[in-house]
């Protein structure tokens, strides 16, 4: 049997398979998740991976955070630079294929099941061929998928770095603050993992929050203060503070999704991926980040019509990346 090793490569963790070249089964045969900053780059992972599954997978698809081309990657928020043709020869690969981790999310969508989303907005039914994805986790991934009756067009972007823009007096205050601190400031400063940190220090740097003894003591401890804030806002007795840095996030989360949804008119939806949005569920209100999203003035009627869902499948981009290598690969499943 052939076989594909498929990854989803990020800055905080790389998730390994390996699937079946041929057919449609998406159950591994093999899999593995790794600290990515235990190591120094993805070949020792793959090394390790494979040793400890025995496998020789003939090919690979690999996801990769950062800016890929067909040869090349580069790990946005690592020092690693993947090349395909290295890791060729480094394992005896027929053939490698790399793609960004917001093309492996996008590719994802047709093979989820309703158990793998949460509906935030059912829309009009109307659908369309465009479907728009934002995902925010250690970065900000943006993609769009294509999909017809004769095209499959999954593809990502770095629209995670586009200039942040805000849309009332207390963002352009967050604005003029972010800009304080030096250069430009984009959407994945705010709302990816690091930018909750942030947004909660402006909060309570502009007097717009009290900082909690407890939730003080435990960042001054902390080597990543995102989960400090994060937990406390869901916490049974939630910190004020935090809860309103988890509201302010989801609100420039839902600006940014409706940016996203107008400029590729996704009409076939809006979906949610990463990792921070889907251990929110169940323990807040989305409807600020469904306000924002549909606040667009003379588009707010199209804005209620496009259908927003939250990608709860951990492993999307994992899945992604078998769905696309087995096509990028169709013609070589014998070799």
């Amino acid at each position: 049997m052939t076989t594909l090793l498929a990854a989803d490569i990020g800055g905080t963790k790389c998730e390994l398979a390996v699937f079946a070249l041929a057919g449609d089964d998406c159950r591994p045969l093999a899999s593995r998740r790794y600290p990515s900053r235990d190591h120094a780059g993805i070949e020792e992972i793959i090394a390790r991976f494979l040793g400890e599954c025995g496998l020789r997978p003939r090919f690979a698809c690999l996801a990769v955070a950062g800016v890929t081309g067909k040869d090349k990657a580069t790990v946005t928020n690592l020092p690693w630079i993947i090349e395909a043709k290295r890791l060729e020869a480094a394992f005896g690969f027929a053939g490698v294929v790399l793609l960004n981790d917001l093309t492996a999310v996008c590719a994802s969508i047709p093979i989820l099941g309703d158990e793998d989303w949460i509906e935030l907005q059912p829309g009009d039914g109307q659908g369309g061929e465009m479907i728009a994805v934002i995902a925010p986790g250690t970065g900000l991934g943006e993609g769009l998928l294509v999909r017809t009756d004769t095209a499959f067009m999954p593809r990502g972007s770095e629209g995670g770095h586009a200039d942040f823009a805000p849309v009332d007096a207390e963002q352009l205050d967050l604005l003029r603050w972010m800009m304080r601190r030096g250069g430009p400031v984009s959407y994945e400063d705010l709302i990816a993992g690091p930018g909750i940190a942030r947004l909660y220090d402006f909060l309570k740097e502009t007097g717009r929050g009290q900082e909690s003894d407890a939730v003080a003591e435990a960042l001054a401890g902390a080597v990543d203060r995102t989960p400090v804030v994060a937990d406390a806002a869901l916490a049974q007795a939630p910190c004020p503070l935090c809860r309103r840095t988890i509201e302010l996030f989801l609100s420039i989360l839902g600006s940014e999704a409706g940016n996203l949804a107008l400029k590729t008119y996704a009409r076939g939806g809006l979906y949610i991926g990463g990792g921070i949005v889907p251990r929110l569920a169940g323990h807040v209100s989305f409807a600020g980040l469904l306000e924002a999203f549909r606040r667009k003035d003379k588009m707010e009627e199209l804005m209620t019509a496009i259908p927003v869902r939250l990608i709860t499948r951990g492993n999307a981009a994992l899945l992604g990346a078998v769905h696309y290598g087995r096509a990028a690969l169709a013609g070589t499943r014998t070799a």
